[in-house]
């Protein structure tokens, strides 16, 4: 490597540090720690490395933009995640782009594609069963996943086992035997696949009888699934979202039957409307407000691929 000219790419890969970091040890900044800028400043003088003059220019004018990618902007829950991570992102002096996937990868790799000409410095990403490291390998270290995981990447993620496990036991310390569980199709692993699976767990444990029915996240499919699948028989309802209880409670309640429903998500739509729902909150705003700290952690080279869960709790 000494025979070529190296770039800042490449001091950024033999110091195991972001590129961002390394600009900034070049540059002088303190919101780097000592160690790290050590570590830095010797690697850069191992192998000779000099800044060119004119990347030290483009560099001295960038912008301080760091890159959100929701899934779809009209999610109650991820909109309650950006209150948290907007105001964090403009006290460290950043801007924000805001763009939408959809939850598809297409989509996403073009939004990453857009944020990468940018040149922005970072990007924290709602993440899907879509999503893979292939379509984000070019932001290791300045990406932090909410809502899934990836090996390599730091992420923050949901409780979704453990709010089910919540609604479970107590239905049960509540006497309920007859519980029903409406859900999202598999393809969607977290309030997917984790949610159900951790339903049917649950069952076989206390030995009921699984009765549930899977669709998408809209109030229609909460309505339509419950028309489907719950009796007059049915003494309680688990469903993975407060969308999808809303619109199984419409049912319900068209029907005049006394059945005890819990929800995940504890939304303030929900909490108004329907304060009798035993409602799991997942901690939104805490994902988004540590997703946000996360992310500036790595930019100054501090923590790369760290996990957090966020803790659940009945409201």
């Amino acid at each position: 490597m000494s025979d070529k000219k190296l770039t800042l790419n490449d001091i950024a890969r033999l110091s195991g540090v972001g590129k961002s970091t390394v600009s900034l040890v070049i540059n002088n900044s303190e919101k780097v720690k000592k160690a790290t800028r050590e570590h830095v400043e010797a690697i850069i003088k191992q192998y000779g490395y000099t800044p060119s003059k004119a990347a030290q220019a483009l560099r001295s004018q960038r912008e301080k933009i760091i890159g959100v990618v929701v899934t779809r902007l009209d999610s109650a829950s991820e909109n309650r995640a950006i209150r948290a991570i907007l105001p964090h992102i403009y006290q460290q002096e950043y801007d924000a782009i805001l763009m939408e996937s959809l939850l598809d990868p297409k989509l996403l790799e073009g939004h990453l594609h857009v944020l990468e000409q940018r040149n922005v410095e970072g990007v924290i990403l709602f993440g899907f069963s879509g999503v893979n490291k292939k379509i984000i390998k070019n932001w290791k270290n300045k990406l932090v996943l909410i809502a899934s995981a990836l090996p390599d990447f730091a992420s923050v993620i949901y409780d979704n086992a453990g709010a089910v496990k919540l609604l479970m036991e107590k239905m049960k310390n509540d006497g309920h035997r007859n519980v029903s569980y409406i859900g999202v199709t598999s393809n969607d692993i977290t309030t997917g696949s984790t949610r159900y699976q951790t339903y049917l767990t649950y069952c076989e444990k206390f030995g009921y009888r699984p009765t549930a029915a899977l669709g998408d996240l809209s109030y229609q499919s909460g309505y339509d699934l419950a028309k489907e699948i719950l009796t007059p028989e049915t003494s309680a309802l688990i469903c993975a979202s407060d969308t999808i209880a809303l619109g199984a409670i419409k049912y319900i309640k068209e029907q005049g039957w006394e059945i005890k429903v819990g929800s995940i998500g504890s939304t303030p739509l929900m909490t108004f409307l329907q304060p009798d729902v035993i409602s799991v909150r997942l901690g939104y705003q805490e994902a988004g407000l540590k997703a946000s700290q996360l992310l500036m952690d790595m930019l100054r080279g501090e923590k790369t691929h760290e996990h957090v869960i966020i803790p659940c709790a009945i409201q």
